[in-house]
């Protein structure tokens, strides 16, 4: 019998860093089926050829990308900034870091979230990239999501610290990964507010903020705050790439 190729799934990432993104993307990808493909600024030669696409995580979206959501100020102790460093390295990580945005990289991807539309490809945002997704389509973003935490402690990690709930019946993200809440991890700053008119957010953390958005007319359109690549170890976390490929295959 001929071989059947296997789905090729772009993956989107920036010119400088995100290896370690790039290679458990790959790696879930590489499980459940696909043929990942790396695809930077400066790889991109405009051409698409894929049958899937993963919008990846990375550098907050900049400003001239968003409709931003206004939210209140809260003025946050010197012991809870203490403690969110001391608890989640990663949250002093950020603190220290002088990284900035990637305006190349939005407009590139924003150029794949258009194609994916357009030709009713299977998409994945995965945190940036789920805030980009529903920003493109025309919703609001938290700039930061520090005021929506008010007191508690910003998680910010690799592993699995929160529960996502959902927040409707029968959705897309229930009939991939199952009904039981999701425990993920969190390593964002910014936050999708209201969903774009063609979207609906399906899934919250405890503390409110929104975590999952899907398409109100499509099964092929998807995006997760946490990063599941990460996860691979967590079978409800590899389902979400599984979905991805699958749907790449028709």
């Amino acid at each position: 019998m001929p071989e059947i190729s296997k789905p090729k799934i772009a993956i989107t990432g920036p010119n400088i860093s995100g290896s370690t993104a790039w290679f458990f993307t790959a790696l879930n990808i590489g499980i459940a089926g696909g043929k990942p493909v790396r695809v930077t600024p400066e790889s991109f030669d405009g051409t698409f050829d894929c049958d899937g696409i993963i919008i990846g995580g990375g550098a907050d979206i900049h400003p001239d990308h968003y409709i931003k959501e206004d939210s209140t100020p809260v003025e946050r102790s010197l012991w809870l900034k203490l403690k969110e460093c001391v608890l989640y390295p990663m949250e002093l990580m950020s603190r220290l870091s002088s990284s900035g945005y990637d305006k190349t990289r939005d407009v590139m991807e924003i150029r794949f979230i258009q194609y994916a539309l357009d030709n009713n490809l299977p998409i994945l945002g995965i945190c940036r990239g789920h805030q980009l997704l529903n920003a493109e389509l025309g919703g609001t973003m938290y700039e930061s999501t520090l005021p929506l935490l008010e007191k508690d402690a910003r998680i910010r990690s690799p592993f699995p610290r929160k529960t996502v709930l959902y927040t409707t019946n029968d959705s897309l993200i229930s009939r991939i990964a199952g009904d039981d809440p999701l425990k993920v991890n969190a390593i964002h700053s910014q936050a999708v507010a209201q969903p774009a008119e063609d979207l609906k957010v399906t899934a919250k953390e405890e503390a409110g903020i929104n975590q999952v958005i899907e398409s109100k007319n499509s099964d092929k359109v998807l995006g997760v705050q946490w990063h599941p690549e990460y996860l691979f170890y967590m079978k409800a976390h590899r389902k979400i790439f599984s979905w991805l490929v699958r749907e790449a295959k028709k």
